[in-house]
């Protein structure tokens, strides 16, 4: 994934953040029993309040749900202890959803994890709402702010809540610097053919009250959205290799993902609970961490051979039928993925549609 930073510190944390998560997993190429990853990020809740046109969220035929707090204590309980030190709180959907947010950061706090941070589009977080979870122990927040101006955002994220959320994020950074917070502020913002050309004015407007702004290349949402990707794609959207010489993806190696529905998934972004490789409802994450699923899929991720799954989709844009790993949430594994909700999916046509007008 391409992607540029603009900083106000002298050394850039989400360049360092980026190699760290996102670089080749240490001692890949003869490691299929990996040590217990110190970063996790759980899904509080499937659903999203934004419809944005690069994002699979608005197609996505799972049923929609929320994170019991039960699993969510055992899980925290067991990760930390097996040495999980941050505890990212956002996956596929919107974090500011969950009426009590600031109890889940909360008990994550005093479970022990070092580095609590969200990712938010922000339109939720009003100052009761932030004020509520720094005052829990939040480390981190980042907003995503995906365009420079009230009507790109408005087809971009499918809702008219850019003045709102700069509002939002006004306030915290006043906030934390009148009370001496100590407290990670940062934006991003996906960078599509439509907001290239904002990318200054994005940088202008946010960087006085974040410490960073970093701009990611569009994707195809980890080989979920490639009809979008052809349409949105970007001087920052990276090539993709080719068939076989992608190196394995280090999130099988360094994290751990939590679905809202208790499940353990290889990817942060699987919509579809196509990677899933154990259910902490039945059993343990030590288990799970070394069990027949994720051992194999390291090995495949090794020698690429990926045919089938999500990963193959991911790593090389190809558009081909992929199927569950294994029969957890799925009746029957033969039947291909998809999310192809087709509200969402006209929705999202439409706005592309309109963008793609306003370019000429």
């Amino acid at each position: 994934m391409g992607f540029k930073v603009y900083t106000n510190k002298s050394n850039s944390f989400m360049e360092k953040r980026q190699a760290q998560v996102y670089g080749p997993p240490k001692g890949f190429s003869d490691d299929i029993f990996p040590p217990f990853p110190k970063t996790s990020l759980i899904e509080l809740s499937n659903a999203c309040n934004h419809a944005c046109v690069f994002c699979t969220n608005a197609r996505m035929e799972r049923k929609i749900g929320s994170l019991d707090m039960g699993i969510y204590k055992k899980f925290l309980d067991e990760a930390i202890s097996l040495g999980i030190e941050e505890v990212g709180l956002y996956t596929t959907g919107e974090p500011f959803l969950i009426k009590n947010l600031d109890d889940y950061v909360r008990v994550a706090k005093e479970a022990g994890s070092s580095y609590i941070y969200i990712t938010t589009n922000g339109s939720l977080a009003t100052p009761e709402k932030l004020i509520g979870v720094i005052s829990a122990g939040l480390d981190s927040i980042k907003f995503s702010v995906n365009a420079g101006t009230r009507e790109t955002y408005k087809l971009i994220h499918g809702k008219d809540d850019f003045d709102k959320v700069l509002d939002h994020i006004k306030f915290v950074s006043g906030y934390c610097k009148s009370n001496n917070i100590n407290i990670k502020l940062m934006a991003s913002c996906v960078l599509t053919k439509d907001t290239e050309k904002e990318e200054e004015i994005i940088k202008d407007i946010l960087l006085p009250h974040v410490e960073e702004v970093v701009f990611y290349g569009v994707s195809a949402q980890f080989g979920q959205s490639n009809e979008q990707l052809e349409s949105l794609s970007s001087v920052l959207t990276s090539p993709y290799p080719p068939l076989g010489k992608s190196p394995p993806c280090s999130m099988v190696w360094n994290r751990i993902h939590l679905s809202f529905e208790g499940y353990l998934t290889l990817c942060c972004a699987d919509y579809e609970n196509a990677l899933v490789y154990a259910d902490l409802n039945s059993g343990t994450i030590k288990e799970a961490w070394h069990n027949h699923v994720i051992t194999e899929m390291r090995k495949r991720h090794q020698s690429q051979e990926l045919d089938n799954t999500l990963c193959k989709n991911c790593l090389y844009g190809t558009n081909e039928p992929h199927f569950p790993l294994t029969d957890i949430h799925h009746s029957d594994i033969s039947i291909p993925l998809s999310s192809a909700k087709q509200q969402g999916v006209k929705s999202i046509n439409k706005r592309i549609v309109q963008l793609v007008k306003k370019r000429t």
